[in-house]
């Protein structure tokens, strides 16, 4: 039972290091992979990352995906649909180019190196929406923007994710591609049919029954269902649970879904994924020459975004100042950048051997975007 002993562990440590890094202006999820950091075999050695841990994480990346899918504002996307496809589209172009070539540089192999830059085409706005907020500026063109886009964003990466972990992931070689890709076809079909159609019926029907937990459960199952099918279809889970969200979400029971799902995932499940990804982390040779590659690919995760984004931006007709700030707004790379490459180390498209440089840049560029985005603000 030394399992019941280490999820208490994890989930008291990550609450404490959460709040307490919130505190001090980062956000909560830099404590909580610095939670796993210590207590995993970096530092403390307290948790072992085993079975447990392992299905807790993986079903944390599902509820983190899922409730995205559930809070996606489609109707502002289709408002700023032409700007925020510039900017996503340039936001992934620029990453995937420059780290593609930097990864080739430092002799990682096509695969690994196009991978680097699948990793970093991801963004997370959450940070961004705080400080768009606090500065009022969430409504403007700019802020509506940087929203459309990271919805735009994160499907893209989600779509790169799932085609690249079966085209090139472990085990994909030896399948037939031909049926590899109706399947996967079939797949988007059924999605298009659960958005429209089952979804709708499922949780009306969900809403007659006499059980008062039955919407939420209902909702849950079509989320893990969605899942499952994604991943036999050699696409990532992620994907399934991402548009099981924007299914649900275009019901009149959204909310209800919404609040058991934030429940559920942020009070045991999501804390475990994060946990686990410091876990993962190793000091070996990060303070020796590896430090440099930490440095470089953080100045490339910052400045390709930045600068692809707000081309994207003033290409659409923004001004230079309101490109700067959706620029600036797009470069955190947060949640889905540490999904991204998690999903690369278990199919090994990214060495083992990098993975504690990955995710430290990854956290680097996290902390450093909300720095950005208020001098980009305040520059208007």
């Amino acid at each position: 039972m030394e399992y019941l002993a280490s999820i208490g562990l994890i989930l008291i440590s990550t609450l404490i290091l959460g709040v307490l890094s919130q505190r001090i202006g980062m956000p909560a999820v830099v404590g909580e992979i610095l939670a796993g950091l210590l207590l995993g075999p970096a530092v403390l050695h307290l948790v072992n990352l085993n079975h447990m841990v392992s299905v807790g994480s993986e079903i944390g990346v599902i509820f983190l995906m899922f409730i995205a899918g559930l809070e996606c504002d489609f109707d502002l996307v289709k408002k700023y649909l032409k700007p925020a496809f510039s900017v996503a589209i340039c936001g992934v172009i620029l990453p995937v180019l420059a780290f593609t070539l930097y990864g080739q540089i430092l002799g990682q192999g096509i695969e690994k190196a196009l991978f680097w830059g699948v990793i970093f085409s991801a963004t997370s706005v959450s940070i961004s929406v705080e400080v768009l907020q606090e500065f009022g500026k969430l409504k403007s063109v700019a802020g509506a923007t940087i929203l459309g886009a990271a919805v735009v964003d994160d499907v893209i990466s989600i779509v790169l994710l799932s085609i690249f972990s079966s085209v090139f992931g472990t085990g994909s070689g030896s399948k037939n591609l031909l049926v590899l890709f109706t399947w996967q076809i079939l797949f988007f079909v059924l999605i298009i049919l659960v958005i429209k159609w089952i979804a709708p019926w499922l949780m009306c029907l969900a809403d007659m029954l006499p059980a008062n937990s039955a919407v939420s459960v209902v909702g849950i199952s079509i989320c893990l269902l969605m899942a499952y099918l994604a991943e036999a279809a050699n696409l990532s889970t992620v994907l399934g649970a991402f548009f099981a969200g924007i299914a649900i979400a275009r019901t009149p029971l959204r909310d209800q879904v919404i609040k058991s799902a934030n429940q559920v995932g942020y009070s045991f499940f999501i804390p475990i994924f994060f946990a686990a990804i410091g876990m993962e982390m190793s000091f070996k040779g990060a303070f020796s020459s590896t430090w440099i590659i930490v440095i470089v690919m953080t100045v490339l995760a910052l400045l390709t975004k930045w600068i692809g984004c707000g081309i994207g931006a003033k290409l659409t007709g923004l001004t230079w100042n309101e490109a700067n700030v959706v620029g600036s707004g797009m470069v955190s790379r947060g949640e889905m950048a540490l999904i991204v490459a998690q999903i690369g180390l278990a199919s090994h498209l990214l060495a083992p051997e990098l993975y504690s440089e990955i995710i430290m840049v990854i956290v680097l560029s996290t902390i450093l975007s909300p720095i950005m985005l208020k001098f980009s603000i305040k520059s208007v």
